[in-house]
């Protein structure tokens, strides 16, 4: 009680006699309580740090089931329980870009505790999610169910790369830098398109107009990927080829990130 620990009464919050070090807590109050008592104490008044990952929402095996019933694209992440890192900050950046833009997309957490209860492991083990593979990424695309098959993300765990497999797989325009609203429908339709010398030309009408140094490739692409029906999957490996090379000045790279991004609206 307050008298065991030298005290007869707190005119002041908790919080306020005891602080976050031993040598400003001490003081005429305190001076004779036994330090391994005050750490204590200290340790019981510290603010517990809040979840504020902007964008991310945190689920867990009671709300699991219900965010995820199939009414919008949800991609979720299943990693430790406080994870930290190259990875969580490109997650962190990658929630913040979709959570600003107009998607209907969700971008969720699942922490799962190693020890004690082991919060949510349950749920890793619903998905075949191992500890050694985290960070693991599912997107479970509009119309899919948590009882449902999600898509496995299997590329680097970076901001950009993520962003364009959620806009190719989910369908989701977030608008990323390079590019253009109107030419990526125009690009959606191009595979199935009938007349697909009707639509480049309408694509090249748009691009005449337009400010962006990506317009023109918008239609490059339309034009060899009527002609070649691999020239997307050719194309990619080749820009990652060259943003992957240590010898292409910074500038390139982004100029080939810009066209990576056009390359995902098709």
């Amino acid at each position: 009680g307050k008298q065991a620990l030298g005290l007869t009464s707190f005119p002041a919050p908790l919080s306020e006699v005891f602080c976050s070090t031993p040598p400003i807590c001490v003081g005429r109050r305190t001076r004779n309580m036994p330090m391994r008592m005050l750490l204590v104490l200290c340790a019981c008044a510290a603010p517990v740090p809040a979840y504020s990952d902007r964008g991310i929402l945190k689920l867990d095996n009671t709300t699991f089931d219900r965010i995820i019933d199939g009414s919008r694209s949800v991609f979720v992440r299943f990693d430790k329980e406080y994870s930290y890192g190259e990875d969580h900050d490109a997650w962190k950046e990658y929630a913040r870009t979709v959570g600003e833009s107009a998607a209907d997309l969700l971008s969720c957490d699942v922490g799962v505790s190693e020890y004690g209860d082991k919060d949510n492991a349950d749920v890793a083990e619903r998905f075949s999610v191992k500890t050694d593979d985290f960070p693991t990424f599912l997107l479970f695309t509009k119309g899919t169910k948590s009882s449902g098959t999600p898509l496995k993300y299997s590329g680097a765990k970076k901001s950009a790369d993520l962003l364009r497999f959620v806009q190719e797989k989910a369908g989701a325009w977030i608008g990323l830098p390079g590019q253009i609203k109107e030419l990526d429908e125009l690009a959606k339709e191009i595979g199935s398109a009938a007349d697909k010398a009707a639509l480049i030309t309408k694509a090249e009408t748009i691009a005449a107009g337009s400010k962006e140094e990506t317009a023109k490739y918008y239609v490059k692409v339309m034009a060899k990927l009527s002609a070649d029906a691999e020239f997307i999957t050719k194309e990619s490996t080749r820009l990652k080829r060259m943003i992957d090379d240590g010898s292409v000045k910074a500038n390139k790279k982004e100029q080939f990130g810009r066209r990576l991004n056009v390359l995902s609206s098709f």
